[in-house]
C-alpha cells in the first residue's frame, strides 16, 4: 500500500508499544502514516509506588513515543494488573470510541495468550471493539509480542507470527526508545533486557532474510470494495 494509513496501537501499559512495535511504528511515521497509541492503564501497580510513580511512567511513554515520531498518544486508567476486575466490555467501550475517533486502518495489540492479564485483556477488549462490521474502516487487526509475558504463559497457545516488518533501518530509533523505559529495562540475561530485545529482532529478521525484523500474528485481514 502506497496511500497514507491511520494506524491505533493499543498497549496494556507504556513499554509493551516499543518492546512489541518501536521499530514498526518507526517506520510507520517515516512513511507519513498518522500514528496513534492508547495505553490503557499508566502500568503502574500500587505496590509499585515506592519504586516508580505514574507521572514518572508516563512522561517517559512520551518521550519514547517522541523519538519513534508519534505524538498522538491516550492515556486510559485501569488499574494495573488487575484489568479482569473491570471486565471486557468497559474495556472495549474505551477502545471502541477511541477507534470511532481516529477511524484507523490498521490496529495492534498484545498477544490474546500473554502470561499477564492485562495484556490479554486488552487483546480480548480489541476484538470485541474492532469486529469487521459494515463501514468499519479497520481493515487489519494484529497481535504483536511482548519479551518476558508473551513467551512465558507455558502450556497455553504459542505466538504464532505471520507477518514480518523489516525494521533493519528503524531498529537504532527502537533501542533509543527502550532506554527511556529505565525502570523496566532489566540488566542481561534478563528476558527484558535491551539485548534480549535486540536479539529477538535479529532472529525476526535472519528469519525472513533481513538484518532486524518485528513479528506479528495476524487476527484477520480484510480487502473490500470501496465504490
Amino acid at each position: 500500500m502506497t496511500d497514507r494509513r491511520t494506524v491505533l496501537v493499543i498497549a496494556a501499559h507504556p513499554d509493551d508499544e516499543t518492546l512489541g512495535m518501536g521499530g514498526t511504528i518507526h517506520k510507520f511515521s517515516q512513511r507519513g502514516d498518522e500514528v496513534h497509541v492508547l495505553f490503557l492503564s499508566t502500568g503502574v501497580g500500587s505496590r509499585e509506588h515506592e519504586r516508580e510513580d505514574a507521572d514518572s511512567r508516563l512522561s517517559a511513554a512520551k518521550q519514547a513515543l517522541e523519538l519513534l515520531g508519534c505524538t498522538r498518544v491516550t492515556f486510559g486508567n485501569f488499574p494495573d494488573n488487575a484489568f479482569d476486575s473491570v471486565g471486557i466490555l468497559r474495556v472495549a467501550k474505551v477502545i471502541e470510541n477511541k477507534i470511532n475517533e481516529v477511524k484507523p486502518h490498521l490496529v495492534f495489540t498484545n498477544f490474546h495468550d500473554d502470561l499477564n492479564v492485562d495484556h490479554r485483556t486488552a487483546a480480548e477488549a480489541t476484538l470485541v471493539a474492532v469486529r469487521p462490521k459494515p463501514k468499519s474502516t479497520v481493515d487489519g487487526l494484529y497481535f504483536y509480542e511482548v519479551l518476558s509475558s508473551t513467551g512465558w504463559k507455558f502450556g497455553s497457545s504459542s505466538f504464532s507470527p505471520n507477518f514480518y516488518v523489516d525494521i533493519t533501518t528503524n531498529i537504532t530509533h527502537k533501542d533509543d526508545a527502550l532506554q527511556q523505559y529505565t525502570l523496566e529495562i532489566e540488566e542481561s540475561p534478563n528476558a527484558r533486557s535491551r539485548e534480549s530485545v535486540m536479539a529477538l529482532a535479529r532472529h525476526r529478521g535472519h528469519f525472513i532474510g533481513v538484518a532486524y525484523a518485528e513479528a506479528f500474528q495476524i487476527a484477520f485481514l480484510r480487502e473490500i470494495d470501496q465504490a
